[in-house]
């Protein structure tokens, strides 16, 4: 059996260039991206003394396959001869080429190459702009999007492409083109969503919400635009308003997570809690996991001693708070199990109302399972109607006991500035910036002696006591050797305060009855609630609330002139 390429290339080295050209062809027609086919074609079509352009196209398609191949370039750059307007033509051609038999990366080096040649050239830039976010590279899409729709404004097709592509990966130019391609279709809905879109994405929530409401009146029935109108809303802390178009887009596509997730957030955040239990039902579908076992689930109904498995769904602050649940549900007649993240076993195999604690994974032995964040729909909380007596945790008796000397001469504050970073998790780790703060924005407290400072920070931020002005100034040794949450627990209860942002070490000073200050961003968490300074979950809490998102300074002021009042006088 004879191998087709060999046979044309043994045809095309003994002279006989038609027959090898028409076999080289034949092999293209059956392999369009056969690279070594599509080069010899090329060369002997520069030897025949063809158009520039034909030549380059099908060199050109070879090199972009392989770009590794110096034989290629090589003659790629030889079949150019001069003439650069019909080799970039080419080079566009072979992009062409590449990017219909579904090769995107291969024709964006094809296009890169036409666009040096032309750089004015608008088509070499808007095909690589295409080609770069099929293939993948959304970022590298963003510049040549933007040359494209400035080299040729009045063309709407390019405007509406490079809005596209800049929009997607982010671009601040891509509001401004999207107004281009909004002039040429003005009452275009998706346009002006977009133009929503962009703005949100720039963070200015007050601008983009009127451009959402204008988006809507052309097309009423876009659900993910009544969605990013109440995230806008939320985002000014209008969350009341949030609900309607919450509520619109899950009416709109029940299907969709992120809207049922957000409505029941709108719900609880503005203490509409009866619906808000019912509506979280929606975290599973949103990556809360249950155990493997098909336990059936405990719908409040008596135990009559059944074992019933307590399952921390969550992270640690949020088991924390749900713990306040287990004495409740023991005394419907259950021996509760909890499951839990390893760091809480200790803490919560002590706690009131439990038989016993085990690691998450451990799948003991249970008859019903509540996952935790089921219990207050269970038990019908409300702002006005929640269990809330402190302490409902206590520190077991094996817990590491703190170095901390006793002192009534100065109070004792313990400080958490950041939260679990949640680097594998892009929304969480949003959150997380937003919550944190940085240990520096504390240190007026230093200038008080009467005030004692202890770090209860775990995780990398904690390297920030080890930096001045904080380095020596705060006591960093015993939440150093902590363990787990029993051995932070009893630290936690030898502190006359904690000051915390919201994190899990601010749910455990209110269960262990400790005055605890939570700094809670302007985009807080459903269970602050809002405009108030209390807590219905912990009876020794205090609010200190973010004015305005991002903005801290007047949170730490008003941290420090409190903390100072507080300072025994000397």
């Amino acid at each position: 059996m004879t191998d087709p390429l060999l046979d044309a290339l043994q045809l095309h080295q003994g002279g006989r260039l038609a027959e090898a050209a028409d076999l080289y062809a034949a092999i293209l027609r059956d392999a369009p991206l056969h690279a070594d086919a599509s080069h010899l074609l090329g060369i002997l079509k520069a030897q025949q003394g063809g158009p520039v352009r034909e030549s380059v196209g099908l060199i050109a398609r070879a090199a972009a396959l392989n770009p590794d191949a110096p034989s290629y370039r090589g003659n790629l750059t030889k079949a150019v001869r001069g003439d650069w307007p019909a080799a970039a033509a080419g080079l566009r051609d072979a992009g062409d080429a590449l990017f219909d038999h579904g090769q995107p990366t291969p024709a964006a080096r094809a296009y890169r190459a036409a666009a040096m040649i032309q750089p004015d050239d608008p088509l070499a830039w808007g095909n690589r702009a295409l080609a770069c976010r099929d293939g993948g590279a959304r970022d590298e899409a963003a510049e040549p999007a933007r040359r494209a729709a400035a080299l040729d404004p009045a063309d709407a097709a390019v405007a509406r492409l490079a809005a596209a592509i800049l929009l997607d990966a982010r671009h601040p130019a891509a509001a401004d083109a999207i107004r281009r391609a909004i002039a040429d279709a003005p009452t275009d809905a998706a346009l002006r969503r977009a133009l929503a879109d962009a703005t949100k994405i720039a963070g200015r929530y007050a601008e983009a919400a009127p451009l959402y409401r204008a988006a809507l009146a052309l097309d009423p029935a876009q659900a993910t635009a009544w969605f990013h109108l109440g995230v806008v809303l939320g985002d000014q802390g209008r969350h009341a308003d949030s609900l309607a178009p919450y509520g619109r887009a899950v009416r709109l596509d029940p299907t969709a997570v992120d809207p049922r997730y957000n409505l029941a957030h709108a719900q609880l955040v503005t203490g509409d809690w009866r619906a808000g239990w019912e509506s979280f039902a929606v975290r599973f579908a949103r990556g809360v996991t249950l155990p493997a076992r098909q336990l059936p689930r405990w719908r409040g109904e008596p135990l009559n001693g059944k074992t019933l498995l307590f399952y921390g769904e969550q992270g640690h602050g949020d088991a924390i708070q749900m713990m306040r649940y287990a004495p409740l549900i023991a005394q419907a007649g259950g021996r509760v199990v909890v499951e839990c993240l390893p760091g809480l076993v200790r803490l919560f195999a002590n706690a009131p109302g439990v038989a016993a604690a085990v690691p998450l994974g451990d799948d003991p032995p249970a008859d019903v399972l509540c996952p935790m964040m089921d219990a207050p729909g269970l038990f019908a909380t409300t702002p006005d109607q929640c269990p809330n007596r402190a302490p409902y945790l206590r520190v077991p008796a094996d817990a590491r006991q703190p170095s901390l000397p006793e002192d009534r001469s100065v109070l004792t504050i313990g400080l958490v500035w950041a939260g679990d970073p949640h680097n594998s998790d892009a929304r969480w780790s949003h959150a997380d910036t937003r919550r944190s703060v940085p240990l520096a924005g504390f240190a007026p407290l230093l200038d008080c002696p009467a005030l004692r400072l202890v770090s209860l920070q775990k995780g990398a931020a904690a390297a920030q006591a080890a930096e001045a002005p904080f380095a020596g100034r705060i006591g960093t040794d015993d939440i150093a050797a902590a363990r787990d949450f029993a051995d932070t627990a009893a630290l936690v209860q030898r502190l006359d305060l904690v000051i915390s942002v919201d994190t899990a070490v601010a749910h455990l000073a209110g269960a262990l009855g400790v005055p605890v200050w939570v700094l809670s961003r302007f985009d807080g968490c459903w269970r602050w609630l809002l405009d108030r300074e209390d807590s219905p979950w912990y009876p020794t809490a205090r609010l200190f609330r973010q004015p305005a998102l991002g903005d801290w300074a007047p949170v730490l002021r008003a941290v420090t002139a409190a903390a100072r009042r507080l300072a025994p006088p000397p």
